[in-house]
């Protein structure tokens, strides 16, 4: 196997951990860790004049993401989580009663209870009930009616790492004059995601995961044309043209989708964010796709060696980087134990073992994965 794409020596976690759990948590890199520790020094010894450089970095990093979608940067708005993308979709929406939804039926609530909670409103949710039905062409030509205002899927499912067909059901949503909304957690730092190829109408990320980046810190991409159809659920200071003019209540709201920010945003957690995205964009993301592929083609392999059910769907275009494994018979807690006793980063659940390699990880990561789940 060629070279790990991402530099290996600046993520410390692997000096001693065997760490395949990136659809969990993704560590930080060193330089990522640092710059956190500057600001926070900085605000430390300087207060308010530490963190006005901070703030101004915000807008280089929001073109940092726009390029690696290949969005505008006035797409895109900084938030908290995925869910936060999610309600600001579901929430600004002119639903009308009978409108309808599809999504699968084995989505992270994040990309869920937005869309389920508008039931409320009259909206009715029909659902892919995964393994057997997944959202695909061929499902929306079935399930799909003139009432069907709006497709949501992840762009890799969290749990098996199912793959969805981004493209497809993007061409598929445009021709039907029906929106399209993808949660990229699972699928953005290792996978190419561009939301024009897949004509995304909005898409929503959490940055503490693939994306190597601290917790609270995650973005949203909506389509230009929708900025000002949506309605605005979060309205704060910051949504205005002008937020440093604190008394003229009156003014227009911000043209960008930066309106959808609010108030203050985690601005270390923004520039930190960029430091990763920096260090994945550098390395380069088809590069790493093909390299985690390679480590989870030899996971596949060796798991079936020893005897281990693959629970993943192994269709060549369904693949990712999370593979899901039975856990031949162990009990989930005493796996746990055993992985962390090891040093290795793995989730393991009732449903099974879910392993999830990221570009800085070579083969013997995976070796001593196996080493865990074998005899």
């Amino acid at each position: 196997m060629t070279a790990s794409p991402l530099d290996r020596t600046l993520f410390p976690i692997a000096r001693d951990w065997a760490y395949c759990d990136h659809a969990a948590v993704g560590p930080l890199p060193q330089p990522t860790r640092d710059v956190l520790v500057d600001i926070y020094d900085a605000q430390m010894r300087l207060g308010k004049n530490g963190l006005a450089p901070v703030e101004a970095q915000r807008d280089a990093v929001r073109a940092q993401v726009a390029a690696a979608i290949n969005a505008q940067p006035g797409e895109i708005a900084f938030m908290r989580s995925t869910s936060d993308g999610a309600l600001l979709v579901a929430n600004g929406i002119d639903w009308r009663e009978g409108d309808e939804i599809i999504l699968a039926g084995d989505e992270f609530g994040a990309n869920a209870y937005p869309w389920l909670n508008l039931r409320r409103r009259g909206v009715h949710i029909k659902l892919a009930r995964a393994p057997h039905e997944r959202v695909t062409v061929e499902f929306l030509d079935r399930v799909a009616s003139e009432r069907t205002r709006l497709v949501a899927v992840s762009y890799v499912g969290f749990n098996d790492g199912y793959r969805n067909d981004l493209v497809g059901l993007g061409r598929w949503c445009k021709a039907h004059d029906v929106l399209f909304a993808v949660d990229g957690m699972q699928g953005l730092g290792y996978l190419p995601l561009d939301v024009r190829a897949c004509a995304a109408d909005f898409a929503y990320c959490g940055a503490a995961k693939w994306l190597l980046s601290p917790h609270g810190v995650s973005f949203v991409f909506v389509r230009r044309e929708l900025i000002d159809e949506m309605l605005p659920s979060a309205l704060s200071w910051r949504s205005v043209q002008d937020p440093m003019r604190f008394l003229d209540y009156e003014q227009a709201l911000h043209p960008d989708a930066q309106r959808f920010e609010g108030g203050s945003l985690n601005y270390p957690g923004v520039v930190a964010f960029g430091v990763s995205l920096g260090l994945l964009m550098a390395a380069g993301l088809a590069n790493i796709e093909r390299h985690v592929l390679a480590l989870t083609e030899r996971l596949i392999g060796g798991a079936q060696r020893i005897g281990l059910e693959v629970m993943s769907d192994l269709r060549p275009y369904a693949r990712s980087g999370i593979v899901l494994l039975s856990r031949g018979g162990r009990d989930a807690q005493d796996l746990t134990e055993r992985a962390n006793a090891a040093r290795v980063g793995i989730t393991v659940r009732d449903v099974g073992v879910r392993v999830s390699p990221h570009g800085y990880n070579d083969e013997s990561d995976i070796d001593r994965v196996l080493a865990v789940l074998g005899p």
